[in-house]
């Protein structure tokens, strides 16, 4: 049976459970150690808070943690090493780059992100250095992401979508659910994300506003925007009603068989060029329409009169609320529209297809 050793931030970080702690957990035929580093509620205190302390204690915790894991790695030799994102961002240096480099050298290596991680400083200069030197396969969602690694290591690169394995909805749960007899009475708009992203919610609220508006007016209906985050979307909207709730995957899909719409803006600037329309597949999962700029790969993602709208808001975000109305206002294209979501997560962004791409890559 092999061995395997997965460093990544643990549960609570969403791009460590839904890029590979979610197949981990239903591999049964190898031996899977998850190396966190850092402890859950170290994580939710640096993202909650990201303050100068906080950010000294989270990267120190890092910084010692690795050690100890590193440690272990280099007594066990592991068969397979999974690096999710950056295993040391920021304190990557001696002794830790060495034992880094040991535990790498003795092991196959698989790397994994999903995001510009270059971009935002996330991987130091030195780790992403041993990642590309010594990576067996690298692992990321788009074109654009491959295209920020050396030439010399884009062979070993691999595409894979970022999915969830916890939202499928089959059929009968969608007819069934809350939003389908609700869609009548109201309109439920829906945002999941980190902190990080909530400028890009802030770019739309305006036109999402007005679209409450009009929606009113049109249709009687009220539209109500929930934004689920570890830190709340502050607007004072007039005619939109915010609702916000805390973060935790257990209440995701509850929230998305309530809403009607799921929305994915995007602030035309480099670092959205990275992003990998996680949000976007989530909704498709829960057979939810979809509202998203047209920027990077959401245009992968959405599928334009179909799916869902892709917005280009580059110039102005009055298309926002002119594709509201148009979901809020139809019955029959909003329900078209959830048909279509579903099957083309079904087609493009199956979580069978990616779990058997990681049984392969991790027990073969």
């Amino acid at each position: 049976m092999k061995t395997i050793s997965v460093y990544t931030r643990g549960f609570t970080h969403a791009a460590s459970y839904y890029r590979i702690l979610q197949y981990t957990e239903k591999i049964s035929d190898a031996k899977i150690t998850n190396r966190f580093t850092v402890t859950e509620k170290m994580y939710r205190r640096y993202t909650d808070a990201p303050n100068l302390l906080n950010k000294i204690e989270y990267h120190l915790m890092i910084f010692f943690r690795n050690l100890a894991n590193f440690a272990a790695d280099m007594v066990s030799r592991p068969d397979t090493v999974v690096i999710s994102r950056a295993a040391v961002p920021k304190v990557c240096f001696f002794p830790l780059s060495f034992m880094y480099e040991h535990v790498l050298k003795h092991s196959k290596v698989i790397w994994d992100f999903d995001d510009d991680i270059f971009g935002i400083n996330e991987i130091t200069r030195n780790e992403a250095r041993l990642l590309q030197k010594y990576s067996d396969k690298i692992i990321v969602t788009s074109e654009y992401l491959k295209k920020m690694l050396n030439k010399k290591c884009r062979d070993k690169v691999c595409l894979l979508p970022t999915t969830d394995g916890d939202l499928i909805a089959d059929e009968k749960t969608c007819l069934e659910s809350p939003r389908m007899k609700s869609y009548d009475k109201c309109v439920n708009i829906l945002w999941v994300g980190a902190s990080s992203g909530l400028k890009h919610v802030n770019n739309v609220v305006g036109a999402l506003d007005k679209a409450a508006e009009k929606v009113k007016a049109e249709t009687g209906k009220p539209v109500t925007l929930t934004v689920i985050c570890n830190l709340p979307l502050k607007y004072d909207a007039k005619h939109l009603k915010i609702r916000n709730i805390r973060w935790a995957r257990d209440i995701v899909r509850d929230e998305m068989l309530k809403a009607h719409i799921g929305i994915m803006p995007l602030l035309n600037i480099k670092r959205s060029m990275g992003k990998g329309g996680f949000k976007l597949v989530q909704y498709m999962s829960a057979g939810l329409p979809a509202i998203a700029s047209a920027i990077g790969y959401n245009e992968n993602v959405v599928a334009d009169g179909k799916t869902g709208y892709l917005i280009d808001d580059t110039e102005n975000t009055d298309c926002w609320a002119d594709a509201v109305l148009e979901l809020a206002s139809d019955r029959a294209k909003w329900e078209k529209f959830s048909r279509a979501s579903a099957e083309k997560w079904e087609e493009d962004f199956s979580f069978e297809r990616n779990l058997d791409f990681w049984r392969k890559n991790l027990t073969e």
